[in-house]
């Protein structure tokens, strides 16, 4: 695990002594690979981790100051006293983390930190939850916390979901903490259980940005309520589910019956979503990767018909990624409404393939989208320097 050029420099400004022996945290951001918005109703997702990420070097202290390198902005704050979530920002996420440890009874002591990342922002990849997910692990261990990695996984997620208020579910934070090499990581969000999915190096996940940053919060947080008012309607018409995800696609047919066509597609996404994760897997495992290229083409015509989450542009860059013939499957990746699509190409294919998608879509909307080959790291990493 390499140390970023001129952190440790910063640190030592920052702490004010060149004697000083920091602990370095670094976390991976993710691509949702299958599983669209199922996460947050009980259900399954397939995700991987990426090679970009947020490093974290830091030492104890009494405080918690932060410093992010890339913003040049420092703040500070009590590590027993978290002040109340105020605004949109990266500083609450940090403020979530003790928030989360507080309420977990494990008495956090500060730190004093710096920060720098090269996750891209605004595509889907996760970035607010490598953060999450590099600090929760920096603060276990100059603190020795005796943290499972799924309960720092958890205490990331409830920064998140809970303090910051966003409506995520646990696949940013599972993935990030328990991603493992070259494996595609299966999360079954409602009682937790993960497996590894070894990944064929014949293959290579591509990033593709639709250069349109997502801005859709109310959106998103619609969709939540929409999932949460079918199944409320489904339980009070006397349905003994817990979450969509326990829907049978057996039972889909049935559905009119009860809910109003809106939300009978949310359902119906969800459920089917949940079907292609099952098959995708076994489609990985058998080496079968034009049918998983299948597989991902019909999540993401899901996840633009049924859960109405897509984007022109999204559309339009899955439509050309399609149309190249080292291109297997392609489909948005992450909550929709601008962001990344996820493109699964012929490992020997994929720098023709960044070039031809840069022209083809410069040439329909005159913005060059920017592409990321994805190699597949493990999950977060520490060590004392």
């Amino acid at each position: 695990m390499d140390l970023p050029e001129n952190m440790l420099h910063t640190l030592q400004e920052f702490v004010g002594s060149n004697n000083i022996h920091p602990v370095l945290s670094r976390a991976p951001g993710r691509i949702e690979v299958l599983g669209n918005h199922t996460d947050y109703n009980g259900g399954l997702v397939l995700a991987a981790t990426i090679d970009r990420f947020v490093w974290i070097l830091g030492v104890s202290s009494t405080e918690v100051h932060l410093h992010s390198m890339d913003y040049d902005a420092t703040f500070s704050f009590s590590p027993s006293d978290v002040p109340k979530y105020d605004k949109p920002d990266w500083t609450e996420y940090a403020k979530g983390i003790y928030w989360a440890l507080n309420r977990r009874k494990h008495n956090p002591s500060g730190i004093t930190a710096v920060i720098h990342g090269n996750v891209p922002q605004g595509s889907g990849l996760s970035s607010s939850a490598a953060f999450e997910v590099s600090l929760t692990n920096l603060v276990a261990q100059l603190d020795s916390l005796d943290l499972s990695p799924k309960a720092a996984a958890m205490i990331s997620f409830e920064a998140e979901r809970v303090y910051c208020m966003v409506s995520c579910g646990v696949m940013d934070q599972f993935t990030s903490q328990l991603g493992k090499n070259n494996s595609l990581l299966g999360i079954n969000c409602q009682n937790l259980q993960v497996r590894h999915v070894p990944i064929s190096p014949d293959i290579k996940f591509v990033v593709v940005d639709s250069m349109i940053s997502r801005a859709a919060g109310d959106a998103l947080n619609e969709r939540r309520r929409e999932c949460q008012q079918a199944l409320r309607i489904l339980n009070e018409a006397g349905w003994d589910i817990g979450t969509l995800s326990d829907i049978d696609p057996s039972q889909l047919d049935i559905l009119d019956d009860v809910l109003d066509d809106k939300l009978s597609k949310r359902v119906e996404h969800v459920v089917k979503e949940n079907s292609r994760v099952r098959n995708g897997i076994v489609a990985i495992q058998h080496n079968d990767l034009e049918e998983f290229g299948k597989i991902m083409i019909r999540s993401h015509t899901s996840s633009r018909d049924l859960y109405e989450v897509s984007h022109p542009k999204l559309d339009l860059l899955v439509d050309l990624t399609t149309r190249h013939q080292g291109v297997l499957g392609a489909r948005m990746t992450g909550a929709g409404f601008g962001g990344a699509v996820l493109c699964m190409v012929k490992s020997n294919s994929v720098s023709k393939f960044m070039s031809y998608i840069q022209k083809r879509y410069e040439s329909e909307t005159g913005k060059i989208p920017t592409t990321l080959e994805c190699m597949i790291p493990g999950g977060v990493q520490t060590k004392q320097l």
